[in-house]
């Protein structure tokens, strides 16, 4: 089994940083999480940013990138969709217990993951962007 790529679409265990901060552990629930593979851990293997989609509109104070219909099709998600970039966690896929699966959903385009990675880094760089560690 693969690894999940750049720009996928998998069902992960995603822990939002309110619940890290409550002292949660794990997620509440798998939810599509979009696939951004950037960094690379310690021990040489990489360690992608997931960022959660969510199908609730997002508060206006949070930054977030509108999943055209498009790319919703594409990724086999409903509309309306927003991907949230001014969070994320961080995991190794090929041992988290947070991974429902492997195999994708679906996949975003590189277009579109360009826009997302433009407007993550935007967040990173105004100081608004939250990681959460998962190993």
């Amino acid at each position: 089994m693969t690894e999940p790529q750049h720009g996928d679409i998998v069902l992960y265990a995603y822990l939002w940083a309110r619940e890290a901060d409550r002292g949660e552990e794990t997620g509440r629930k798998a939810r599509p999480t979009c696939v951004m593979l950037i960094v690379a851990g310690r021990d040489g293997r990489p360690r992608p940013l997931l960022f959660p989609i969510t199908s609730q509109s997002p508060n206006l104070a949070s930054h977030f990138v509108e999943i055209p219909e498009t790319e919703a099709r594409r990724a086999k998600l409903y509309t309306p969709a927003w991907v949230i970039v001014d969070e994320f966690n961080t995991d190794d896929l090929a041992a988290s217990y947070a991974l429902e699966d492997a195999k994708p959903l679906g996949r975003f385009s590189r277009k579109f993951m360009s826009r997302v990675a433009a407007a993550a880094a935007a967040a990173v760089r105004a100081g608004k962007a939250r990681r959460v560690p998962r190993t």
